[in-house]
């Protein structure tokens, strides 16, 4: 593809985000009011540059950052909206079998036996030889291979022309300005100092290779040829690394090679650096809840590994209501229904008119008061649609 100087790169991105399921026109208008300046920059250079760099680059703008804000703002940026994930119930309250093993004890026992499958993986075998000298890391080691600004900003095979240890120790010292914007100076004890630029900018507010930020510092970021990915080992942090990054490497080998495992994508990171397989729990609930004035409304997910009994499920479901909602929901009730239908039909008539009408059409449901009929009216309100704010 060749840049003609009139290409609409901010058209072109809509209609492939469009494409990719980001619809709604509100967060693509706010998407663009923070990053079109950038998407159309970097757009436009790797169009110069030539078709399979542009390729490279939309897919980025579209499926790296635009559907992944589109996530994070569906459940933090609607103010309206909450999300929360739920830690499944790790016992039952009764056990009608003996001798059953827990759900968790069987998750334990599949991960002890994949760590040597993916050990064995010739990828991650690989990676371990060229970046980790053949060995496992300590816990302290591995927290400081995802904080390194050296591996978050330079390529292995940059560091190996130039003769560079992955473990020596490095830092960024404060900021600075040239011609080109601002820098950092990447330190390492008896070697040439070098600049490190910002991939990631949010505002006035700079990220650079290495630095952990919050997940509430991700909406709004800029982030030009970089990625994030949750930190294993705090949470609600992300990890921010250039792409092609030994950090960047290592979070893409293991997207691809655990793909299918039962493990998450942070800590198939955190497997990679010290063999520790830590799986997911069997059951992962989430819940998004919904406020509005007239109406709230809770959904809740349920990813559960295929081989969990049914009874269990069940047992689980009921564990996350009352986690959520405080109380076990009940079965409604004909009568309080056809109430909360009949008065949504009728609305502007006062509440002696609906009463009245009301023992009309339902002399087998008669009230005996239209103060009966309005709290039955409200208690039904209340229990169908949760609003925020009752009549």
């Amino acid at each position: 593809m060749t840049n003609d100087g009139d290409k609409d790169y901010k058209k072109e991105f809509l209609h492939h985000v469009k494409e990719a399921g980001v619809r709604n026109e509100r967060f693509l208008q706010t998407f663009l009011e923070g990053h079109g300046e950038s998407l159309e920059h970097t757009l436009r250079e790797a169009d110069n540059r030539g078709p399979a760099d542009f390729a490279e680059e939309l897919t980025f703008w579209v499926h790296d950052k635009a559907k992944t804000d589109y996530e994070i703002y569906k459940s933090l940026w609607q103010r309206r909206v909450s999300s929360g994930k739920i830690e499944s119930k790790k016992r039952r309250r009764t056990r009608k079998t003996k001798g059953i093993s827990e759900p968790g004890d069987r998750q334990e026992a599949l991960a002890r036996y994949l760590e040597e499958v993916a050990s064995g993986d010739e990828e991650i075998v690989r990676f371990r030889e060229r970046a980790m000298s053949g060995r496992l890391l300590s816990e302290k080691e591995a927290l400081t291979f995802l904080s390194s600004p050296l591996l978050a900003d330079q390529p292995l095979s940059e560091l190996d022309a130039k003769g560079i240890g992955l473990f020596e120790e490095n830092h960024l010292l404060e900021e600075e300005t040239d011609t080109q914007g601002p820098y950092k100076r990447l330190v390492i004890e008896g070697r040439r100092r070098w600049k490190v630029r910002p991939p990631a900018a949010k505002g006035p507010e700079l990220v650079f290779p290495g630095d952990v930020v919050r997940l509430q510092d991700l909406l709004g970021l800029r982030v030009v040829r970089a990625i994030t990915f949750p930190h294993p080992r705090e949470e609600g942090q992300f990890v921010v690394a250039r792409q092609r990054s030994v950090v960047a490497e290592l979070a893409k080998l293991a997207e691809q090679r655990l793909e299918g495992y039962p493990i998450s994508g942070e800590m198939g990171v955190w497997f990679i650096l010290t063999g520790e397989f830590i799986p997911q729990d069997p059951v992962r609930m989430r819940y998004v809840t919904y406020r509005r004035p007239e109406f709230s409304r809770t959904t809740l997910t349920l990813e559960i590994e295929g081989w969990l009994p049914p009874e269990e499920v069940l047992d689980q479901y009921r564990y996350a209501q009352e986690e959520i909602l405080g109380k076990t929901p009940r079965s409604l009730k004909g009568k309080t229904l056809t109430v909360f239908e009949f008065v949504n039909r009728n609305r502007g008539k006062d509440w002696s008119e609906l009463f009245e009408a009301w023992n009309r059409k339902h002399p087998s449901w008669r009230f005996r008061d239209p103060r009966h009929l309005n709290t039955t009216y409200t208690r039904a309100l209340e229990y169908i649609a949760s609003p925020n704010d009752l009549p």
